[in-house]
Protein backbone atom coordinates (compact mmCIF):
# COMPACT_ATOMS: atom_id res chain seq x y z
CA UNK A 1 0.00 0.00 0.00
CA UNK A 2 1.51 3.44 -0.78
CA UNK A 3 2.27 5.75 1.85
CA UNK A 4 -0.90 8.09 0.13
CA UNK A 5 -3.38 6.05 0.80
CA UNK A 6 -2.17 4.63 4.12
CA UNK A 7 -2.20 8.03 5.46
CA UNK A 8 -5.54 8.43 4.30
CA UNK A 9 -6.88 5.67 5.35
CA UNK A 10 -5.10 6.63 8.79
CA UNK A 11 -6.94 9.62 9.03
CA UNK A 12 -10.27 8.07 8.31
CA UNK A 13 -9.61 5.51 11.01
CA UNK A 14 -8.07 8.76 13.58
CA UNK A 15 -12.10 10.66 12.48
CA UNK A 16 -13.95 7.33 12.99
CA UNK A 17 -12.41 7.07 16.70
CA UNK A 18 -13.12 10.61 17.62
CA UNK A 19 -16.22 10.45 16.24
CA UNK A 20 -17.16 7.07 18.39
CA UNK A 21 -15.01 8.84 21.39
CA UNK A 22 -17.62 12.01 20.98
CA UNK A 23 -21.42 10.01 20.27
CA UNK A 24 -19.83 7.97 23.44
CA UNK A 25 -19.54 11.24 25.35
CA UNK A 26 -23.25 12.33 24.32
CA UNK A 27 -24.56 9.13 25.15
CA UNK A 28 -22.98 9.38 28.26
CA UNK A 29 -24.35 12.99 28.76
CA UNK A 30 -27.59 11.50 27.74
CA UNK A 31 -27.61 9.17 30.06
CA UNK A 32 -26.53 11.53 32.75
CA UNK A 33 -29.57 13.93 31.49
CA UNK A 34 -32.12 11.26 32.25
CA UNK A 35 -30.79 9.56 35.48
CA UNK A 36 -31.08 13.28 36.66
CA UNK A 37 -27.21 12.88 38.52
CA UNK A 38 -27.23 15.70 41.41
CA UNK A 39 -30.58 17.04 40.69
CA UNK A 40 -33.40 16.86 43.67
CA UNK A 41 -37.05 17.27 43.61
CA UNK A 42 -39.18 19.02 45.84
CA UNK A 43 -42.80 17.62 46.38
CA UNK A 44 -44.84 19.97 48.66
CA UNK A 45 -48.41 18.41 49.46
CA UNK A 46 -50.77 21.37 51.50
CA UNK A 47 -54.46 22.34 51.86
CA UNK A 48 -56.18 25.40 53.02
CA UNK A 49 -59.72 26.51 54.00
CA UNK A 50 -62.32 25.16 51.56
CA UNK A 51 -63.44 28.80 51.40
CA UNK A 52 -59.71 29.77 50.51
CA UNK A 53 -59.05 27.28 47.51
CA UNK A 54 -59.19 31.05 45.28
CA UNK A 55 -56.63 32.25 47.91
CA UNK A 56 -54.62 29.18 47.55
CA UNK A 57 -54.31 29.04 44.07
CA UNK A 58 -52.98 32.80 43.78
CA UNK A 59 -50.36 32.05 46.75
CA UNK A 60 -48.88 28.92 44.31
CA UNK A 61 -48.92 31.08 41.45
CA UNK A 62 -46.91 33.60 43.31
CA UNK A 63 -44.30 31.25 44.31
CA UNK A 64 -44.31 29.46 41.07
CA UNK A 65 -43.32 32.92 39.70
CA UNK A 66 -40.49 33.42 41.95
CA UNK A 67 -39.26 30.02 42.09
CA UNK A 68 -38.93 30.18 38.05
CA UNK A 69 -36.36 33.20 38.55
CA UNK A 70 -34.37 31.05 41.01
CA UNK A 71 -30.57 29.88 39.75
CA UNK A 72 -30.76 26.40 38.86
CA UNK A 73 -34.91 25.75 38.96
CA UNK A 74 -35.84 22.92 36.06
CA UNK A 75 -39.39 23.57 36.58
CA UNK A 76 -42.25 23.92 38.65
CA UNK A 77 -45.79 22.10 38.53
CA UNK A 78 -48.65 23.44 40.54
CA UNK A 79 -51.16 20.78 40.99
CA UNK A 80 -54.71 20.49 42.13
CA UNK A 81 -57.18 17.88 43.15
CA UNK A 82 -60.02 16.86 41.27
CA UNK A 83 -62.45 15.89 43.99
CA UNK A 84 -60.96 18.19 46.45
CA UNK A 85 -60.28 21.53 45.13
CA UNK A 86 -58.78 23.11 48.52
CA UNK A 87 -55.75 20.42 48.00
CA UNK A 88 -52.70 21.34 46.23
CA UNK A 89 -49.16 19.60 44.61
CA UNK A 90 -46.05 21.55 44.26
CA UNK A 91 -43.67 19.62 42.31
CA UNK A 92 -40.67 21.02 41.29
CA UNK A 93 -37.04 20.08 39.78
CA UNK A 94 -33.92 21.73 41.09
CA UNK A 95 -30.52 21.27 39.28
CA UNK A 96 -28.49 20.19 42.60
CA UNK A 97 -28.95 20.48 46.33
CA UNK A 98 -27.59 24.19 46.87
CA UNK A 99 -30.10 25.33 44.37
CA UNK A 100 -32.52 23.70 46.03
CA UNK A 101 -31.41 25.26 49.36
CA UNK A 102 -30.95 28.31 48.16
CA UNK A 103 -34.78 28.55 47.08
CA UNK A 104 -35.56 27.07 50.59
CA UNK A 105 -33.94 30.54 52.05
CA UNK A 106 -35.02 32.70 49.03
CA UNK A 107 -37.49 35.67 50.30
CA UNK A 108 -40.33 34.45 47.78
CA UNK A 109 -40.47 31.12 49.72
CA UNK A 110 -40.68 32.70 52.99
CA UNK A 111 -43.86 34.92 51.89
CA UNK A 112 -44.98 32.07 50.61
CA UNK A 113 -45.38 30.34 54.00
CA UNK A 114 -46.32 33.29 55.60
CA UNK A 115 -49.17 34.03 54.00
CA UNK A 116 -49.85 30.52 53.82
CA UNK A 117 -50.51 29.77 57.38
CA UNK A 118 -53.88 32.25 58.22
CA UNK A 119 -55.52 30.07 55.63
CA UNK A 120 -53.69 26.75 55.79
CA UNK A 121 -55.76 23.08 56.81
CA UNK A 122 -53.11 21.18 57.87
CA UNK A 123 -49.84 21.26 58.22
CA UNK A 124 -47.23 21.82 55.11
CA UNK A 125 -45.37 19.10 54.21
CA UNK A 126 -42.96 19.49 51.90
CA UNK A 127 -40.07 17.13 51.06
CA UNK A 128 -36.74 16.65 48.92
CA UNK A 129 -36.22 13.58 46.94
CA UNK A 130 -33.46 12.41 44.38
CA UNK A 131 -34.39 10.99 40.95
CA UNK A 132 -35.20 7.28 41.09
CA UNK A 133 -37.19 7.03 37.40
CA UNK A 134 -37.40 10.34 35.28
CA UNK A 135 -37.97 9.66 31.33
CA UNK A 136 -38.81 12.25 28.47
CA UNK A 137 -41.76 14.18 29.19
CA UNK A 138 -44.60 15.65 26.42
CA UNK A 139 -45.86 18.87 26.58
CA UNK A 140 -48.99 18.27 28.99
CA UNK A 141 -51.45 21.17 27.21
CA UNK A 142 -54.53 19.72 26.70
CA UNK A 143 -57.62 20.67 28.27
CA UNK A 144 -58.24 16.70 29.70
CA UNK A 145 -54.59 16.53 31.21
CA UNK A 146 -54.81 14.07 34.11
CA UNK A 147 -52.10 13.96 36.46
CA UNK A 148 -51.63 11.56 39.42
CA UNK A 149 -49.10 11.78 42.29
CA UNK A 150 -48.62 8.78 44.35
CA UNK A 151 -46.57 8.78 47.56
CA UNK A 152 -45.61 5.16 48.94
CA UNK A 153 -44.13 5.05 52.22
CA UNK A 154 -42.72 1.14 52.66
CA UNK A 155 -41.28 -0.76 55.52
CA UNK A 156 -37.12 -0.25 55.20
CA UNK A 157 -36.65 -4.34 53.90
CA UNK A 158 -39.02 -3.40 51.19
CA UNK A 159 -37.50 -0.71 49.87
CA UNK A 160 -35.27 -2.31 46.94
CA UNK A 161 -38.03 -4.63 46.06
CA UNK A 162 -40.50 -1.11 45.43
CA UNK A 163 -37.68 0.69 43.72
CA UNK A 164 -37.67 -2.10 41.39
CA UNK A 165 -41.38 -2.73 40.66
CA UNK A 166 -41.55 1.59 40.34
CA UNK A 167 -38.61 1.42 37.24
CA UNK A 168 -40.75 -1.13 35.57
CA UNK A 169 -43.76 -0.02 36.00
CA UNK A 170 -42.39 3.51 34.94
CA UNK A 171 -40.59 2.27 31.77
CA UNK A 172 -43.67 0.26 30.97
CA UNK A 173 -46.44 3.16 31.21
CA UNK A 174 -44.15 5.57 29.16
CA UNK A 175 -45.21 3.35 26.63
CA UNK A 176 -48.68 3.60 27.24
CA UNK A 177 -51.21 5.32 24.79
CA UNK A 178 -52.09 8.83 26.16
CA UNK A 179 -49.18 8.85 28.19
CA UNK A 180 -47.07 12.14 28.79
CA UNK A 181 -44.84 11.90 31.59
CA UNK A 182 -44.12 9.17 34.47
CA UNK A 183 -41.60 10.49 36.97
CA UNK A 184 -40.51 8.43 40.13
CA UNK A 185 -38.68 9.67 42.85
CA UNK A 186 -37.14 8.69 46.05
CA UNK A 187 -36.54 10.73 49.26
CA UNK A 188 -33.10 12.34 50.10
CA UNK A 189 -33.08 11.57 53.81
CA UNK A 190 -33.15 8.20 55.44
CA UNK A 191 -34.37 5.83 55.97
CA UNK A 192 -35.35 6.01 52.18
CA UNK A 193 -38.80 4.40 53.06
CA UNK A 194 -40.68 7.29 50.94
CA UNK A 195 -40.80 7.45 47.21
CA UNK A 196 -43.19 9.78 45.14
CA UNK A 197 -44.72 9.17 41.63
CA UNK A 198 -45.79 12.09 39.41
CA UNK A 199 -47.72 10.75 36.22
CA UNK A 200 -49.38 12.57 33.09
CA UNK A 201 -52.12 11.30 30.61
CA UNK A 202 -53.95 12.92 27.87
CA UNK A 203 -57.08 12.37 29.35
CA UNK A 204 -58.80 10.15 31.92
CA UNK A 205 -59.68 7.33 29.72
CA UNK A 206 -55.94 7.37 29.11
CA UNK A 207 -55.51 6.94 33.04
CA UNK A 208 -58.20 4.43 33.24
CA UNK A 209 -56.46 2.43 30.43
CA UNK A 210 -53.34 2.90 32.80
CA UNK A 211 -55.06 1.50 35.87
CA UNK A 212 -56.67 -1.48 34.13
CA UNK A 213 -53.55 -2.10 32.63
CA UNK A 214 -51.56 -5.80 33.30
CA UNK A 215 -48.39 -4.04 34.48
CA UNK A 216 -50.12 -1.22 36.91
CA UNK A 217 -51.54 -4.59 38.39
CA UNK A 218 -48.45 -6.50 38.90
CA UNK A 219 -47.25 -3.22 40.64
CA UNK A 220 -50.08 -2.82 43.23
CA UNK A 221 -49.81 -6.32 44.12
CA UNK A 222 -45.99 -6.43 44.18
CA UNK A 223 -46.00 -3.53 46.98
CA UNK A 224 -49.11 -4.30 48.44
CA UNK A 225 -47.81 -6.57 51.24
CA UNK A 226 -44.55 -4.13 51.39
CA UNK A 227 -46.50 -0.65 52.55
CA UNK A 228 -46.42 1.21 55.72
CA UNK A 229 -49.29 3.38 54.40
CA UNK A 230 -52.26 2.58 51.96
CA UNK A 231 -51.91 2.66 48.16
CA UNK A 232 -53.34 6.07 48.06
CA UNK A 233 -52.91 7.06 44.13
CA UNK A 234 -54.67 11.17 43.41
CA UNK A 235 -55.91 12.72 40.86
CA UNK A 236 -55.29 16.49 40.06
CA UNK A 237 -55.56 19.30 37.45
CA UNK A 238 -52.73 21.57 36.35
CA UNK A 239 -52.82 25.37 37.85
CA UNK A 240 -51.98 27.30 34.83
Amino acid sequence: MSILKRTAFECIAQCLSGLAFLLAIAAYSTAQAQAGGDAIYGVTALDVAPSAASQGVTLLRQYRDGALKQAGNTGVTLLQEVDWPNRFIIYEGWKDQAAYDANEKAAHTAEFRDKLMPIAGASYDRREYHVMAVGPSQPATGADTVYMQLHLDVFPPGIEPTLAAAKAVAEAARKGDGNLRYDVVKSVKPPQSHTTFLAVWRDRKAFDAYESSAYARQFRDTVGPLLGSPFDDRLYVPIN
